[in-house]
């Protein structure tokens, strides 16, 4: 018989949100609303969809209790931002099963940071292998299946789109206050998936997929397997 575990503390919550926002604001933005509106409670990792104006994220508050909180300490323009009659949560499972299968989907940022510096890891296969590096998708892939190595069983993966133009806001620490714009790559993942580890897969839904995770990267959505 398969091993059963809990999911980590306390139980996540789906949370989704609809606020003001057009899709030409870059992810920064994104990110600096739900954060704002939301206090130090962000739903993250999260997710957010251009064509629905929707955020949908993992959060270990209801969404009653987010709202409240944000009411409270938000900021006049971040509270305006968020549609309240949108937002809405419901509780994730309190278990998950050995050998449970399901259908995964992921946008990651497919980034590694070595001696302070974050780079593109097909450019990093580039630097090590040269001609001889596999193509962009095959790197993407084979990152993407170390990400779940002894978390769940991958049985098939699709890499639905990939994109080298992600755009990010970030702060400039030499120079304080300061925005920047940076680039960085993205990658839109489904796989097929049975747990094998309960007490990670938790972890991991709660944690997210690699770097930029507070940008809107690295949610694991779920659906039944297909």
């Amino acid at each position: 018989m398969g091993k059963t575990a809990c999911k980590p503390a306390e139980m996540h919550v789906a949370i989704a949100a609809q606020p003001r926002l057009g899709g030409s604001f870059l992810r920064k933005q994104r990110h600096w609303c739900v954060r704002r509106v939301f206090f130090q409670r962000p739903a993250k990792p999260f997710r957010y969809f251009d064509r629905r104006h929707e955020v949908l994220g993992y959060a270990r508050q209801s969404a009653a209790a987010l709202i409240e909180r944000a009411q409270a300490f938000a900021s006049p323009s971040a509270w305006a931002a968020l549609e309240v009659a949108g937002v809405a949560s419901k509780p994730m499972p309190e278990h998950w099963r050995q050998g449970q299968p399901l259908h995964i989907e992921v946008l990651v940022c497919p980034v590694s940071r070595k001696d302070g510096e974050e780079k593109d890891i097909y450019l990093r296969a580039l630097d090590r292998l040269g001609e001889d590096a596999p193509p962009r998708a095959q790197v993407y892939c084979d990152w993407f299946l170390r990400q779940w190595e002894g978390v769940a069983h991958i049985q098939s993966t699709e890499l639905l789109g990939m994109g080298t133009r992600s755009r990010l806001l970030r702060r400039n620490h030499a120079s304080g206050r300061r925005l920047r714009i940076v680039e960085r790559p993205q990658a839109l993942f489904a796989a097929e998936a049975v747990i094998a580890d309960p007490e990670r897969f938790a972890e991991r839904l709660a944690r997210g997929i690699g770097r930029h995770r507070a940008f809107g990267f690295g949610m694991v959505l779920l659906a039944p397997a297909r």
